[in-house]
This record gives structure tokens, sequence and C-alpha cells, in this order.
């Protein structure tokens, strides 16, 4: 028996040798071409579809929290619409930074090329700021103050529920 249990032992720690040294030469062959780079959206597992039914639940929710009439409501969705960044607008900005990240790398980048990289990447960080704040100003003048206060509030809790993450605008 004792033989029977070394050697399942013995084929088993092959077995998952072998197996890990062939998932680590998997992962060191090189990315074949056209495949993800930094800056390639994501494929979501959320459909256009489902994406709406969550914005319409998060609408709804902030409509009852907010004590919000029907046409503050559809306003403050329209503004979050228009104020939404696009893709393009992130995958100019990440082109950006990897340019820059490319130049800082070479020893021997030229240093205006490298501060016309910088400043690129400071203006387009710059005009999302931008958008960002202009979209939080205009749902702020369709509320009271109590109301923007709660707002703020649901903000501030929100990180990784309803806001979806860091940044923003919370003191």
């Amino acid at each position: 028996m004792r033989r029977i249990g070394r050697w399942w032992a013995l084929a088993a720690s092959a077995l998952l040798l072998g197996a890990w040294g062939v998932g680590l030469a998997w992962a060191q062959q090189p990315q074949p071409p056209g495949s993800r780079t930094p800056c390639t959206p994501r494929q979501g597992l959320l459909t256009p579809d489902d994406r709406a039914a969550m914005g319409q639940i998060f609408m709804n929710r902030i409509k009852a929290t907010l004590g919000l009439s029907d046409q503050t409501a559809a306003d403050i969705q329209t503004i979050l619409k228009n104020g939404r960044p696009s893709q393009q607008d992130f995958q100019t900005l990440c082109l950006a930074r990897v340019n820059l990240r490319n130049l800082l790398k070479q020893a021997d980048s030229d240093p205006g090329a490298v501060q016309a990289a910088s400043d690129n990447v400071a203006s387009l960080t710059k005009a999302m700021t931008d958008r960002r704040l202009a979209t939080q100003l205009a749902i702020r003048s369709k509320l009271t103050p109590d109301q923007w206060a709660q707002w703020q509030q649901l903000r501030r809790h929100g990180r990784g529920g309803w806001r979806g993450g860091p940044g923003g605008f919370t003191s």
C-alpha cells in the first residue's frame, strides 16, 4: 500500500511540474501581432443594454435618495451622458502616456521631445479634468444645497459602488 501511495505522489508531482513548465514556457512566448496593447480597450462582460439598464437603476436610486423631480433627474442624466469622456479620449491619453514613458526609457532621447510629450499628457489630462469639473458644476446647478450635500456624500461612500473607482472631486 505504501508503494502505491508513493507512486501516486510521485506521478502527481511530475504532472504538476510538467504543467507548470508548460505554463511558464507559454507565458514567455512573444505576443502575436495585433494582440492587446496597454491602450487597447478591454472587451467588457456587459453589453450596451446592460449598461443602459444599470444607468437607469442608478438614476432611479439617485432620484429616490435625493428626492428629485422627473425633470431634474432627466437633466442630470443628460449632463452625465454628455460629460462622460469617450473611449477615444481615454485611448488618446493612454497613447500619450506610453509615448512619454518610451521616451523616458531611452537614454538618448531628445529633451525637447520628452518635454513636448509631457506637455501633451498634461494638456490631455487637464482637458479631461476640466470636463469632469464642468459636469459636476452643471449637476450642482440643478440641485439644492441639501441635495448637493447628499450627492457629495453618495460620491464619497460610493467608491467601488455607483461611482466606480478612484478619482473624482471629493474633499
